[in-house]
């Protein structure tokens, strides 16, 4: 295993699935100090990766980009950003090909690319028929396995142990600048937590309700008194300033962020709390305190990894269920401001 080299780490979205990966590259350079490692991915979350000094190369899929171009009748531009594509992640020939993701595009892009083994997960884990095109197969365990674990799973098959590492990520001094400029002009002094009450595109069903959020923050402010910061992403900038006009004195919207600004916010915070977002693994990731609230998504596979989080939820026979569709959100609309709180004041209190 030492004369492995060049590793091709392919997991091209989403940034939690992406953060909860990182361990396992982690622990394969830890075991393979002379390795590079690059890692295929999609997304703004490239930016991010890019600082991180276990990844000496990013090589960014512009599925978007070409997309685009096709839809509006630009097939030269696309094709051009394919053929460089393609240029890239062909430059080098890889020893390893690790395709944590395991669907047929995650497939498909590590054909293209030259390696000697290509290695993924069997039927376990992969999806769509991925797992019948690897070369080497890594037998699945427990179907509800946490993602951070299963992910171990490779890098405990090249023989980097079964520990999983800390993860230390970082992002350039500039961007905890920026931060600290947005809380200077907020005049935001003391504590803070950071309140996300949104999920991905698509993905609204694992949302705790509006007025739910309205409650808690209320509670915060009043027991607690500390200042609450409200996050928000593309197309959540609206909802989130009404959440701040009915949350009353003391609550700030965030600053506009891209991942890694979000990132050096986080690290300034004193706990983050929110539903099951790739936000929540980010906050994790920056060793903020979380508090997270979960309905239909499996939290033994889905809840932030590592001891200083709290999982709120309720053990009802339907949950975790993957029906999008649900008009019943027993899951969620059963889960009170009181209980949320008393997760929060349990953080804080330990984290103080």
């Amino acid at each position: 295993m030492q004369d492995e080299k060049n590793i091709l780490v392919v997991r091209l979205s989403s940034l939690g699935d992406v953060l909860m990966t990182i361990p396992a590259v982690i622990a394969i350079k830890n075991h393979l100090p002379g390795a590079h490692v690059s890692w295929l991915i999609e997304g703004p979350v490239g930016d991010f990766l890019s600082y991180q000094g276990f990844v000496e190369k990013v090589i960014r899929f512009p599925r978007k980009k070409v997309v685009n171009n096709l839809k509006n009748g630009y097939l030269k531009e696309a094709f051009g950003l394919l053929r460089g594509f393609v240029r890239e992640l062909r430059a080098i020939e890889y020893d390893l090909i690790l395709d944590f993701h395991g669907i047929l595009k995650s497939i498909i892009l590590s054909k293209i690319a030259r390696g000697k083994r290509l290695i993924g997960f069997d039927n376990t884990y992969a999806k769509e028929k991925s797992h019948l095109l690897y070369d080497e197969r890594i037998k699945g365990t427990d179907k509800r396995l946490h993602k951070v674990e299963r992910n171990m799973l490779i890098a405990n098959y090249l023989g980097a142990g079964r520990g999983i590492p800390d993860t230390r990520l970082t992002v350039p001094q500039r961007y905890f600048g920026y931060i600290d400029d947005f809380f200077k002009e907020a005049g935001i002094l003391g504590d803070i937590f950071a309140i996300n009450p949104f999920s991905s595109p698509g993905s609204g069903f694992k949302r705790w309700g509006f007025d739910r959020y309205v409650q808690l923050i209320r509670k915060i402010r009043a027991q607690l008194g500390v200042y609450i910061l409200i996050l928000w992403g593309p197309g959540e900038k609206e909802e989130a300033e009404a959440l701040v006009k009915e949350s009353g004195r003391g609550v700030f919207l965030a600053c506009p962020t891209d991942i890694s600004q979000l990132f050096a916010l986080l690290k300034r915070v004193k706990l983050y709390i929110s539903g099951d977002t790739g936000v929540m693994h980010l906050a994790a990731s920056a060793k903020t305190p979380v508090v997270a609230i979960f309905g239909p998504t499996d939290h033994r596979i889905n809840a932030p990894y590592g001891t200083d989080s709290m999982v709120v939820r309720k053990d009802i026979a339907c949950s975790p269920c993957k029906n999008r569709g649900c008009k019943n959100r027993i899951c969620l609309d059963s889960i009170t401001a009181d209980e949320v709180f008393q997760a929060v004041q349990t953080m804080y209190k330990r984290n103080k």
